[in-house]
């Protein structure tokens, strides 16, 4: 499994915030932030999947080799890849 790309980020937040909160408190709220949107995207890519009865893959083929363009099924591919592609790229931070 390939190694997310780590970087070190400096918060700044009011005094009142920091003395209310503490640092491992400000770090689960920033991962249940990035867990929520991981499966947000996850929750689309399912329902994509129930639509048309077929993986990503699957359906992207069919819908690149149709002969007939298929106006709705082209804006859902291009949804599903777009909720794809951002499931991926949360999939890569650490949980």
């Amino acid at each position: 499994m390939q190694q997310a790309a780590m970087k070190e980020i400096k918060l700044m937040l009011p005094a009142n915030v920091v003395e209310s909160l503490a640092r491992n408190e400000i770090v689960s709220l920033l991962m249940d932030k990035i867990l929520n949107k991981k499966e947000y995207y996850l929750t689309r890519c399912n329902e994509m999947e129930q639509k048309y009865g077929k993986p990503y893959t699957a359906f992207k083929e069919q819908v690149e080799n149709s002969e007939k363009e298929e106006f709705e099924e082209w804006d859902d591919l291009i949804e599903w890849e777009a909720y794809e592609l951002a499931y991926k790229d949360c999939k890569k931070s650490p949980d």
